[in-house]
């Protein structure tokens, strides 16, 4: 049987994965808001499982912020035209 600790790694690899093959096929603006919505979800979901520190939606929500400010920035100008 494959040990718990190297299911997590598997899965985990395959998440990192599917989200680097995603934003590969977008806009940039549109990767980096993934991108940071992303790792604070994987940071988050990591405190919880190691039961370390008090993971909190609102960390992976503050994660988010700077990628949708990006986001927003390369965006906006688009919208305007």
């Amino acid at each position: 049987m494959i040990p718990r600790d190297k299911l997590m790694h598997l899965a985990m690899g395959a998440a990192a994965c599917a989200v680097l093959f995603a934003l590969h096929h977008m806009p940039l603006s549109a990767a980096v808001l993934v991108g940071c919505a992303a790792l604070g979800v994987f940071y988050e979901a990591q405190q919880w499982y190691r039961k370390e520190g008090a993971p909190d939606v609102w960390d992976a929500v503050a994660t988010t912020l700077p990628g949708l400010l990006v986001y927003l920035v390369l965006e906006a100008p688009k919208w305007i035209r």
